[in-house]
C-alpha cells in the first residue's frame, strides 16, 4: 500500500513539472480603467500630460520621493509608425481594435525570452483624451500571459494611440528595460531525471523494509 501511494505521489510531481512551462501561457490578464478590480485592488496612475511619458516621469509619477530607475521594455504606437521599440519588442505583437479603445499585447509562445518583473507598469495613452495616459503597475504580470485592454476612453474621439511597457533598467545602461529566458527544455528534463531517481532510491527502501 505505502509502495502504490508513493508511485502515485511520483506521478503527480512528474506531471506538475512537466506542466509548469505551459501552464502561465493559457490566461490572461484583463485591464480596463472603470473595473472595480483595478479601481479597488491594483495600483494605477492617471496624468494629463499629453506628451509620452518617458520611463523617468513615470518612475516620478509611481514614487515621486524614492523613483525606480526604469528601462524601455515594450512599446507600440497604433500607426506602427515607428515598429516596436525595446528591449523585448521582437518577443511581443500588439493587434488594436474598435476605435480603438481596445488593444491585446501578445507574448510569442515560441520566443526565447520575456519581460522581467514585478517591477513593471503599462502606459496607455490618448494624448486628447482626458486623463490623457493611464499607468498600471504590472507587479503579478508573469510576462507571458496576454494583456488585454479594453473598454479606454470610449465614446467618440476617444482611441488608444500608444501603448508601453516599462520595468527595471537592464544591466548596463543603453535605456532598455529587463528581458529573462525562458527555461531551457534540458533543464526541465533534468528536474524530472533527478525526481526519477530520488522516486527509484525511495521505492528500494520501501522494499527492503517490507
Amino acid at each position: 500500500m505505502k509502495l502504490q501511494k508513493l508511485n502515485r505521489a511520483l506521478l503527480g510531481a512528474l506531471l506538475i513539472s512537466g506542466t509548469m512551462g505551459l501552464a502561465t501561457q493559457a490566461h490572461a490578464l484583463d485591464i480596463n480603467p472603470a473595473d472595480s478590480v483595478w479601481t479597488l485592488n491594483a495600483n494605477y496612475w492617471t496624468t494629463s500630460q499629453t506628451s509620452t511619458l518617458t520611463t523617468s516621469e513615470v518612475a516620478s509619477l509611481i514614487n515621486p520621493t524614492s523613483p525606480p530607475e526604469l528601462g524601455v521594455a515594450y512599446k507600440q504606437d497604433y500607426d506602427n509608425l515607428p515598429p516596436d521599440e525595446g528591449s523585448a519588442a521582437m518577443y511581443y505583437t500588439t493587434s488594436f481594435s474598435g476605435d480603438p479603445n481596445d488593444a491585446t499585447i501578445s507574448w510569442d509562445a515560441a520566443a526565447q525570452y520575456f519581460i522581467a518583473c514585478p517591477s513593471c507598469y503599462l502606459v496607455v495613452k490618448d494624448g486628447n483624451a482626458v486623463p490623457s495616459q493611464y499607468v498600471f503597475d504590472l507587479g503579478n504580470w508573469d510576462g507571458q500571459e496576454s494583456l488585454n485592454l479594453s473598454n479606454f476612453w470610449p465614446g467618440p474621439g476617444g482611441a488608444i494611440s500608444f501603448v508601453a511597457i516599462y520595468n527595471n533598467a537592464a544591466p548596463g545602461g543603453g535605456g532598455g528595460g529587463t528581458i529573462t529566458p525562458i527555461p531551457e527544455a534540458d533543464t526541465y528534463a533534468m528536474l524530472l531525471a533527478g525526481l526519477g531517481l530520488v522516486g527509484f532510491a525511495a521505492r528500494r527502501k520501501l522494499s527492503k523494509t517490507v
